[in-house]
């Protein structure tokens, strides 16, 4: 298998692209971050058990992926063990997002128009239907976790902090209870920074309203998750009014009555009132989400992958 360039080291781990010979087509190849290549040195004995560790997420995030079978899931297609410069390491092959995340295509194209921002969320709800469905918390559902594979089909990726039902007989998603801070700071719900013990599933829920924020303006509806931010504060609150009023005039025009309802219902503050997923999919902002014609998805996403590469090769 020959290996391309590699991605950003994430906190686990590096992501490579490679080309898998025996198959004729790209992979992706998630290694611990701390595994050394490019012929540097063997790790000394503090390095070794980050590596350890990093390789133990690999593993529970193989784990993760292989309850999950779902077109808008990232599929996970084998686990490698090997060892080079006197380490012992494992990388994840997965199938390869060839046009990148979510978040560079945002972040250098804007905001999403409303019909793509629909078709895209509904495949996120879709994913994280499937991922409840099979005992998988994703906990980190943000855009650079939504990948877009060669038809700009979306993928959810990276469950290298996901929960999964307890070893018990009988347990469902409904029985996923933690109290660990996982995730990333901005997308965490108030349950999870308040250090409370929380359930799994509403924490997705409002992970995935703040992304649809996100893809509706282009910007977060916060600046930071925590007390002192003026509209994180209105949450905490409950009061949306004061919430969608803090919002800048240039934001929050882009978002109309029936899609801010659909963010408020998944911003409450309360997990027991917080909308599921279901309840998303049957919103009535999302009826007609999947009629767009896809010869036009296509090529509108195809410029914002143009002008993401372009941004990437400016900078490089």
């Amino acid at each position: 298998m020959a290996t391309h360039h590699a991605s950003p080291r994430g906190e686990a781990g590096r992501v490579m692209l490679a080309f898998d010979e025996s198959e004729r087509r790209y992979v992706a190849i998630k290694l611990p971050a701390a595994f050394p290549i490019d012929g540097r040195p063997a790790l000394g004995s503090r390095d070794l058990r980050v590596l350890q560790r990093q390789v133990r997420s690999i593993l529970h995030e193989r784990n993760a992926m292989e309850r999950v079978h779902h077109p808008n899931v990232l599929q996970v297609e084998r686990l490698v063990p090997g060892q080079k410069f006197g380490c012992n390491y494992a990388a994840l092959v997965t199938e390869y997002a060839s046009n990148g995340d979510m978040f560079d295509l945002v972040a250098l194209g804007g905001a999403l128009s409303e019909s793509l921002a629909k078709l895209f969320f509904v495949q996120l709800l879709h994913a994280l239907e499937a991922c409840h469905a099979n005992g998988v918390v994703h906990r980190d559902v943000k855009p650079e976790n939504l990948l877009l594979d060669a038809n700009f089909t979306l993928k959810l990726g990276d469950f290298g902090v996901a929960a999964v039902t307890p070893a018990f007989p009988g347990a469902t998603v409904a029985d996923v209870v933690a109290r660990d801070e996982s995730g990333t700071a901005l997308y965490m719900a108030p349950e999870i920074r308040a250090k409370r013990l929380y359930r799994g599933t509403p924490v997705d829920v409002w992970s995935a309203g703040v992304t649809l924020f996100i893809l509706l303006t282009g910007v977060p509806p916060f600046d930071f998750a925590q007390k002192g931010d003026v509209s994180y504060d209105y949450l905490l609150a409950g009061d949306m009014e004061r919430f969608w009023a803090t919002q800048p005039a240039e934001s929050a025009c882009l978002i109309g009555a029936e899609a801010r309802d659909l963010v408020s219902a998944m911003l409450r503050v309360d997990p027991n009132q917080r909308m599921t997923v279901e309840q998303a999919l049957q919103h009535p902002w999302l009826k007609d989400a999947e009629s767009v014609d896809r010869d036009l998805v296509y090529k509108g996403m195809a410029a914002r992958r143009q002008v993401a590469l372009a941004a990437a090769g400016a900078s490089s």
